[in-house]
């Protein structure tokens, strides 16, 4: 069944409205399951354009249940093309801020996953560990970890392999904190339909209970990168930082060219997460650490004249 929705802000939303947030990777499906619940199919296709420009708000209208209480809430993930990590962090925490200063929490949150990633790549676990730190464990019971893409799955088998292993080594603290998993199919009424899964979240719904990064920012009057999500940001370009030393330090003791595809890969998987991060910090460190290591080349090619 279609139902018609018209853009909201957040400013507009009541406390006795039902708000369902999705968070997850640009192309996850997002907008898949909100094209799903709506009988529409505009979104999915506009996803890419419409989440890079920030947080977009849904109300569904004339729903026989929910009447017009329910809001969707689409959110640009921590791998947009055109955003940096902070720009992206700045967009949510000022939607999520702004409804909460009026007492507005929200009813759930759907973390979505593709299920059909051959493995959780860097991008994916930074996005997840973003989210962890955004919700915190007292909200974990409103979250809903959602796996995508079961339409297209073709060996049922090692999918249920993949998920399996996403909720041991990646969800298993928010599982343990009362959060749900489910699975999205576009087309089915059972309990893996998105209607079903919206169902599941209202009944269960801990009435209240605000997002760690809301009650930060205004109960305890934080700014942005003292709170926990934004720590983090800082944490994953430390990390990032140790690695390019790491680097640089097997460069200049290595002047052997053997070693050479090592290195090599070393420096890809860097300049790669600090492409994903872009932070304007990050590219600035990116361009240095790209002239460092073209020194450090230089250095080696030297020594190895010299040997000869």
């Amino acid at each position: 069944m279609a139902y018609k929705t018209e853009p909201v802000e957040a400013g507009t939303i009541q406390s006795e409205d039902i708000i369902i947030a999705l968070m997850g990777l640009t192309g996850s499906g997002k907008s898949q399951i909100i094209d799903s619940l709506t009988g529409q199919n505009t979104r999915a296709a506009k996803s890419l354009k419409t989440c890079a420009d920030g947080v977009s708000a849904y109300r569904v209208l004339d729903h026989e249940k929910y009447g017009n209480r329910l809001v969707l809430v689409d959110t640009p993930g921590f791998d947009a093309t055109h955003k940096t990590d902070r720009q992206i962090l700045e967009m949510i925490s000022k939607w999520m801020t702004k409804t909460y200063k009026r007492r507005v929490t929200l009813t759930a949150i759907f973390y979505v996953h593709r299920i059909t990633d051959l493995q959780v790549s860097g991008t994916a676990h930074h996005n997840l560990c973003m989210f962890a730190e955004l919700c915190g464990d007292k909200s974990a019971r409103n979250v809903m970890l959602v796996t995508t893409m079961w339409d297209n799955v073709k060996d049922i088998p090692a999918a249920e392999k993949k998920e399996a292993n996403l909720k041991e080594r990646y969800w298993n603290v928010m599982i343990h904190h009362g959060a749900s998993v489910g699975r999205f199919h576009k087309i089915g009424t059972g309990p893996n339909s998105p209607w079903e899964m919206v169902d599941k979240m209202v009944r269960q719904h801990q009435l209240g209970q605000a997002l760690l990064l809301q009650q930060e920012m205004v109960d305890e009057g934080k700014r942005l990168e003292q709170t926990n999500a934004g720590k983090a940001l800082s944490s994953n370009l430390r990390i990032l930082l140790i690695k390019q030393k790491r680097l640089l330090e097997g460069e200049r003791a290595d002047a052997d060219v053997e070693g050479d595809s090592e290195m090599a890969a070393l420096r890809a998987e860097i300049e790669k997460e600090f492409e994903h991060m872009k932070t304007p910090l990050g590219r600035r460190i990116a361009l240095l650490f790209g002239r460092a290591f073209g020194n450090a080349k230089k250095e080696q090619a030297a020594a190895i004249t010299v040997a000869n």
